[in-house]
């Protein structure tokens, strides 16, 4: 039951992610990268918004909100693994995309 419950969570996430690079690209974003790997580290999306570099953190969550799961730790982790890559992204962000009784919400937060 463990290994179908991980199974589900990394469809979940990948589906997000899938969700997340379409709503940027919607905004204008380019996707260069996905799961772009870094060292041990990986970055969900990498992505061009006009002429800036941008990593790109997606948490995906069915109930509850998944900006709680970007924690300090996985903060440094993502900004490490940005600092890994060359040229080296600008900024992070987070797409929190929450899948509900209502539906999904999207939320982007430049900068975190």
């Amino acid at each position: 039951r463990a290994r179908d419950r991980a199974l589900a969570n990394r469809r979940l996430a990948r589906w997000g992610e899938s969700l997340a690079a379409t709503f940027l690209e919607e905004r204008g974003a380019v996707v260069l990268g996905r799961n772009v790997r870094a060292g041990r580290g990986e970055i969900d999306l990498l992505v061009r918004l006009d002429s800036t570099l941008v990593a790109v953190e997606v948490k995906t969550r069915a109930g509850g909100d998944p900006r709680q799961a970007y924690t300090a730790e996985k903060a440094r982790k993502v900004d490490e693994t940005a600092g890994r890559l060359t040229p080296s992204p600008r900024r992070v962000d987070l797409i929190a995309v929450a899948v509900g009784p209502a539906g999904v919400d999207i939320r982007w937060i430049p900068g975190v």
